[in-house]
């Protein structure tokens, strides 16, 4: 069946959480060999090379924003060339600047459409019915995550919840506590605190930006399996 191949370009082991993550569905990653491509149903109703780069993009960025949740260290890979594959098996890749070459291939790989959906494509449907969520979502995909950008997020989840999430039963009070007085300190946060020096005083067990990560993680996915 003829259809678009996108080929991705980052490290391998960047590349090995799209292919784990998006396994099937209307958009997927599969591995050929050592590279790895973004294909699916998504791409099919388009005909021209540039709009499928730029839906590529596009779906590129909201993937990475979802797996990232659970490999924060994960970088979005950039798109090497977009690929036609006609239903014989040969392939026309059509580099940025619209060169183009013809290629010889078959599909090693088969693709089992039974297969359940990931955590990290669950998340990503929850997180497309909820604007604000979505929101919070798109700000973690972002880099890099420090303090300001952590917090607005907790805001953004606390805006779709309605609540707190602590009152909301995601976390401690103490917990979140720690984390906005960690946030709002210039004493711990530095440079990237939200407000001066002296304004509020500092906890006695400040967080690491590591830890405010992963307390911001766990928010993010617990408010979306609760959407």
């Amino acid at each position: 069946m003829a259809r678009w191949l996108i080929k991705l370009a980052a490290e391998d082991a960047d590349l090995e959480e799209y292919v784990r993550w998006f396994p099937a569905g209307e958009i997927f990653a599969l591995r050929e060999d050592k590279d790895v491509y973004l294909s699916g149903a998504i791409f099919e109703n388009l005909t021209d090379v540039g709009a499928v780069r730029k839906e590529a993009e596009s779906q590129l960025t909201v993937l990475t924003c979802a797996a990232s949740l659970f490999w924060p260290a994960l970088r979005k890979p950039t798109i090497d060339r977009v690929i036609r594959e006609q239903d014989d098996g040969t392939r026309s890749g059509f580099m940025l600047l619209s060169a183009s070459v013809t290629i010889r291939a078959k599909m090693t790989a088969s693709l089992d459409d039974t297969l359940r959906p990931t955590q990290a494509q669950e998340l990503l449907e929850l997180a497309k019915k909820r604007p604000r969520l979505l929101v919070a979502l798109q700000l973690w995909g972002e880099e890099p995550k420090m303090w300001p950008r952590l917090y607005r997020i907790l805001e953004e989840i606390e805006q779709h919840l309605g609540i707190d999430v602590d009152k909301g039963g995601l976390c401690s009070s103490a917990e979140r506590t720690r984390f906005m007085r960690t946030a709002n300190t210039a004493e711990v946060a530095g440079s990237d605190s939200r407000h001066a020096l002296g304004k509020f005083l500092p906890p006695s067990n400040p967080m690491t930006l590591s830890e405010a990560e992963s307390f911001i993680s766990r928010m993010l996915q617990a408010a979306l399996r609760r959407a």
